[in-house]
């Protein structure tokens, strides 16, 4: 019995695996993509930086499709054809005006600043302002909480983290239907 259900777990496991392998793309009207931001409205979860700002909100009223790791930010930092630039396991919605805060400015420097709201309760980027409510937000969204600390450098580890559980949170929605 327990060799049956080591084949399940190793089966579960390529299944992940191979969805992140999926979200290694640019598109994002990629199958792979769009049954990620799927997973998010089936899930209820809420956009980044705003608790009560659900991802089907923005995906009705347009909000902006911003990059974890700006698009401007790492072409000045040498990262500038497309194809590495403009991967999916980057993106996330967010409302307008948290996107124009933000800014091109590397994760570490408006993570930092969101890490400050939570430390003082004044929120100014979004309405996060501490550190449990960031941390379920940063689950809600798939991204790893080191995100903090990164800088160009750590752009691809970013990128196998994000993927990986990009893949687990659309494992998740499949396995509520």
């Amino acid at each position: 019995m327990s060799g049956g259900k080591h084949v399940l777990i190793d089966g579960q496991q390529r299944i992940t695996a191979i969805m992140a392998a999926n979200l290694e793309t640019s598109s994002v009207n990629s199958p792979a993509f769009n049954t990620f931001l799927a997973a998010q409205i089936h899930l209820n979860c809420s956009s980044l930086f705003i608790r009560g700002t659900m991802i089907s909100d923005l995906l009705d009223i347009s909000g902006d499709v911003h990059h974890i790791f700006p698009k401007a930010y790492l072409r000045r930092q040498g990262i500038d054809t497309k194809g590495r630039y403009n991967q999916v396991a980057k993106y996330t919605y967010l409302d307008t005006q948290v996107n124009k805060a933000i800014g091109d400015e590397a994760p570490c420097i408006y993570f930092g600043k969101v890490l400050e709201q939570c430390a003082s309760g004044y929120a100014v980027i979004g309405n996060v302002a501490d550190r449990d409510a960031l941390k379920r937000n940063l689950e809600e969204n798939a991204i790893p909480e080191s995100v903090v600390g990164m800088e160009a450098e750590d752009y691809d580890r970013f990128l196998e983290e994000r993927r990986r559980r990009m893949a687990r949170l659309i494992e998740g929605y499949y396995k509520g239907l």
